[in-house]
């Protein structure tokens, strides 16, 4: 891996841009990889397009911002529609089935469509912890990171009481993915 772009869309309030600050934490503290985060908000911030682009690099990143997006993770068709820009012709696209029904063409695309949204509340018990689940589903399709250090990191960040409901939140975006 040399650089590897990392695209994650939803609206405001599904904890996004949470899931690339998981994301980049793990990649430099535990995996001594290179790695900077670029969210973008619109005027809306609950409910309106959101984004954040991650860079994951072994070497010293220069340009900060995502031109051919290898992964991209969508939570709502609003952020997909606007966002799916700029993905290489061989991205794994992940879209929630519920809330993304029209992908377009996707042809040059690994695309898996799963409930993020409804599995998270009921398989972790609440929507605040899409960010986990939707890192979870990074860690396995792309293992740019390592299973070992996302669950080490989630034990120490996770806020006191709620360590078990996070790690439950990995479970649930590992088996999203068959």
């Amino acid at each position: 891996m040399k650089k590897y772009e990392i695209r994650y869309g939803a609206v405001g309030g599904q904890g996004i841009i949470t899931a690339g600050a998981l994301l980049v934490d793990i990649a430099v503290e535990m995996e001594n990889k290179f790695a900077i985060e670029s969210p973008t908000y619109t005027a809306a911030v609950r409910g309106g397009p959101t984004k954040v682009d991650v860079i994951i690099a072994d070497e010293k990143i220069d340009f900060p911002h995502a031109t051919a997006i290898d992964f991209f993770l969508c939570t709502d068709q609003r952020p997909y529609d606007i966002y799916k820009q700029s993905l290489k012709d061989d991205a794994i696209v992940v879209v929630d089935s519920h809330l993304v029904r029209e992908l377009g063409d996707t042809r040059h695309w690994k695309v898996y469509q799963v409930p993020i949204i409804n599995e998270t509340k009921v398989g972790a018990g609440n929507v605040v912890l899409t960010s986990v689940v939707s890192l979870a589903v990074t860690q396995k399709l792309t293992h740019i990171i390592t299973y070992e250090h996302m669950l080490a990191h989630i034990r120490h960040w996770a806020p006191k009481g709620t360590v078990d409901m996070n790690i439950k939140a990995i479970e649930v975006g590992m088996n999203l993915i068959k």
